[in-house]
């Protein structure tokens, strides 16, 4: 059955709320969503913020690159201007965010994007970010596209848990896996079929599937055996539970 926990809120709830903020990260909470699929990269001063661009230009009142800003700056970017009936507020320090989710009690998965930085740099500042927040291990999944900042995490923090991310499932995904100690793969829901969904879960890995904006469309990814989706919209996916009981019981009194 599909529970809140197998929700992941992508980047918040954006469809409420500003992506990858603190509004939007309590917002989720008060949906009752307990874990947020978000992204840290890193300013020009190596300080790590929440943000899924190398720009602040879609999301933010200013444009320019990431690197040419320093956390001093923050104070003057306004990461909620998609959202003018909002209030206004800075783009989040991957601290605290990190602090607001310890309180929430939200499982992170971190998507770790490194914009043109080393993989060491981003690996080592988000993970030293995190255990100075006191973030707990047993709610955190370090995840990327990016083979090399995965493969620094397991050097310089082995007991992490680690998602490798792809597009399209490819051929060697099972090598490369292995590889960096996996613990879960995640992938385009719409790239996936029942092979390849059978073929990760019989290796014994966890799958999770971004990003699925409708209940009714990954309703066989479920029933092929995906652990849970990263959604724009986790509040409609939250009355699927009685949606699939229902069902079920139709289908039990057709048949008596």
């Amino acid at each position: 059955m599909i529970t809140p926990a197998s929700i992941m809120g992508h980047r918040g709830v954006p469809s409420l709320a500003p992506e990858n903020t603190l509004s939007g990260f309590r917002k989720l909470h008060e949906l009752g969503i307990t874990w947020v699929e978000l992204d840290v990269t890193l300013l020009g001063d190596h300080t790590p913020i929440v943000h899924h661009d190398d720009s602040f230009d879609r999301c933010c009142n200013i444009s320019g690159a990431l690197r040419d800003f320093g956390r001093d700056d923050l104070k003057q970017i306004n990461a909620a201007a998609r959202f003018p009936e909002l209030p206004p507020e800075s783009p989040p320090t991957l601290a605290e965010v990190a602090l607001l989710l310890k309180q929430q009690g939200t499982g992170l998965n971190l998507e770790m994007k490194r914009h043109g930085f080393s993989a060491r740099d981003m690996a080592v500042t988000a993970i030293d970010t995190l255990q100075r927040a006191a973030f707990p291990s047993e709610q955190l999944i370090l995840s990327s596209f990016d083979f090399e900042t995965l493969a620094e995490c397991k050097q310089y923090a082995p007991h992490l848990a680690r998602g490798l991310i792809f597009d399209t499932l490819p051929s060697d995904w099972e090598i490369l896996a292995k590889e960096i100690g996996a613990f879960s793969i995640h992938c385009d829901w719409q790239s996936l079929n029942y092979q390849q969904v059978r073929a990760v879960k019989n290796a014994g890995y966890q799958l999770y599937c971004w990003t699925a904006n409708s209940p009714a469309a990954v309703t066989s990814l479920w029933q092929w055996g995906i652990d849970g989706v990263m959604s724009d919209r986790p509040q409609d996916f939250l009355s699927v539970p009685l949606q699939l009981l229902f069902i079920k019981a139709i289908n039990n009194d057709c048949t008596h």
